[in-house]
């Protein structure tokens, strides 16, 4: 007969060889066809393999999961699996066998890339427990995570430019100390409020651990850190909210007046008193020419703090891209605030010229019988002598 030569390939043949295969237990057992020597297949059948057999029944029990043969992934991902994988071994639901030549299936691809990634981050963990199987990240007593290698076959993601990502983050010996910090402050930030988690937990939000690795470490090498540089944002943005705010308060009072003027010039005009409807109108043509100095001197405090805002949003575009993508919209707000202050003080002024317009329709209303009579004179006149 034509046996196997390694306790992998046994397990294979007797799941492709016997007859009536069932599960007991965790392990399969099956019938010997006839065609087989039954002693000489007994004897050969590696140790770590073989549970038992009936050589009346022409039986045999064996455990291929010992030897690396497993019926699907979910039960493959058991014990070791998760954090190693091994050099050889078969998911036969996907008809696939590690370290041959045919193509790997994705969900396979998966799997190394997740074991992969476990590697790595067990050499970056401060402490490592029962053999590897939690691992402790911790930056002070109140801020620790203890990152366990628990995932399911559901859990499994593709993981992106992962080798790109470990080779310059992991491997890479330049700044190593400081990478190792960037990663654990990344896991600690995304696990935040949280004692512990899974590997699966982090397959989920790989894509926000590497854009958080990759910014700190972006922004370190440019003598900043991330964080302190969105708080300088917030900080700068709110200041300059307060300043764009005093714009308007520090002229509230003559605004108010505006209205108040206009009234008063109404109430004050008297038919037929040139003398004193001339001076309201001077007086609101002065009032007015004040308020519109105002109201430019405000709006060249305004186009002061739009030209500082543009220049801290040039300074942070030239930074990193990694950087800049999550910065810049922090000052969609203030140039929304902007934007709006610049048009309420165009309004304003659009108020005053309109407050001064109607004065003067007040005076010429007052006295409209005088201009009227005015006006026919002069028409006579020129009718006299043309």
């Amino acid at each position: 007969m034509n046996l196997p030569d390694s306790p992998h390939d046994w397990a294979i043949w007797l799941l492709e060889q016997l007859d009536g295969l069932t599960n007991v237990d965790g392990h399969w057992e099956g019938m010997l066809p006839v065609a087989y020597d039954f002693d000489e297949v007994v004897r050969s059948i590696p140790k770590e393999l073989f549970r038992g057999s009936s050589a009346v029944a022409r039986r045999i029990e064996f455990g291929p999961k010992a030897v690396g043969v497993y019926k699907n992934l979910a039960e493959f991902l058991e014990g070791r699996n998760l954090r190693q994988a091994p050099k050889v071994f078969t998911i036969r639901d996907l008809g696939y066998t590690h370290g041959g030549a045919q193509p790997t299936p994705a969900a396979i691809q998966n799997y190394l890339d997740a074991v992969k990634l476990w590697s790595k981050l067990t050499e970056f963990a401060e402490y490592k427990q029962a053999e590897g199987t939690e691992l402790l990240f911790i930056q002070s007593f109140d801020s620790q995570v203890w990152l366990t290698p628990e995932y399911a076959a559901d859990d499994l993601v593709a993981l992106p430019d992962l080798q790109e990502f470990l080779t310059q983050y992991f491997d890479d010996k330049h700044h190593r100390d400081q990478k190792r910090n960037i990663v654990r402050a990344a896991l600690l930030e995304i696990f935040k409020d949280r004692p512990r988690a899974r590997l699966a937990d982090l397959l989920r939000a790989y894509g926000d651990f590497v854009d958080r690795v990759k910014r700190s470490y972006a922004l370190y090498t440019n003598d900043f850190s991330f964080e302190r540089l969105k708080s300088e944002v917030r900080k700068q943005n709110q200041e300059d909210m307060l300043r764009l705010n005093k714009t308007l308060s520090d002229i509230q009072n003559q605004l108010l007046a505006l209205p108040a003027a206009l009234l008063a010039a109404g109430a004050a005009m008297m038919p037929g008193q040139w003398h004193v409807n001339l001076t309201i109108l001077v007086s609101i043509g002065i009032y007015s020419w004040f308020m519109r100095q105002l109201v430019r001197n405000q709006q060249s405090s305004v186009d002061a703090i739009g030209s500082e805002i543009d220049m801290r949003k040039q300074k942070v575009a030239a930074q990193p891209v990694e950087i800049s993508a999550d910065v810049i919209p922090l000052f969609n707000a203030l140039s929304a605030r902007l934007n709006k202050q610049r048009c309420v003080l165009k309004q304003v002024q659009w108020g005053i010229c309109l407050v001064l317009c109607m004065t003067l329709a007040l005076v010429v209303f007052a006295h409209a019988s005088e201009l009227q009579a005015l006006a026919s004179v002069i028409k006579q006149r020129l009718t006299l002598h043309p």
